[in-house]
């Protein structure tokens, strides 16, 4: 029975990882009409989380634009992770930061981190690099977003 729970649980796993939010890609890739955007929120306890889905997270933002090609995207960060997105961790994540920069750099992506949040670590809005926007509280960017029309997909 043991090994029966472990390898099911393994196909879980595996299956979680397809995409940052499988679901919610199919639904969005099923409309006919380009919607006004996506917004995709994270709030993680994992200071690692973003490091780890990145990849995948472009994966999926690129399927998306093979269907809508201008469609926008933020991201949208509010916790442990968004503190990986400083300068200064950027020396010992420089793969984080390089395909974050590459996602703001291309296409109509947007990257958000809360600024209060970062605040209760003593972290300021200097401490992001230019390609880091810090918005004073990440829920209220995510809400602005969802305000505008954007599709809201939470991590």
């Amino acid at each position: 029975m043991y090994k029966l729970k472990y390898f099911l649980y393994l196909c879980f796993l595996l299956n979680a990882n397809q995409s940052f939010a499988f679901d919610e890609l199919q639904d969005i890739l099923s409309h006919e009409k380009q919607p006004a955007g996506v917004v995709i929120e994270i709030s993680s306890g994992d200071r690692l989380y973003l490091a780890k889905i990145i990849v995948e997270l472009k994966k999926d933002i690129s399927a998306l634009r093979s269907k809508f090609t201008n469609l926008p995207v933020a991201i949208v960060s509010h916790a442990d992770e968004s503190l990986l997105l400083t300068k200064k961790a950027g020396v010992s994540h420089p793969t984080l930061h390089k395909e974050i920069k590459s996602l703001s750099n291309t296409g109509d992506t947007t990257i958000h981190v809360c600024g209060t949040y970062a605040s209760w670590f003593d972290v300021m809005e200097d401490e992001f690099p230019d390609y880091i926007n810090v918005s004073p509280a990440g829920p209220v960017q995510v809400n602005d977003y969802v305000d505008l029309g954007y599709i809201h997909i939470e991590l």
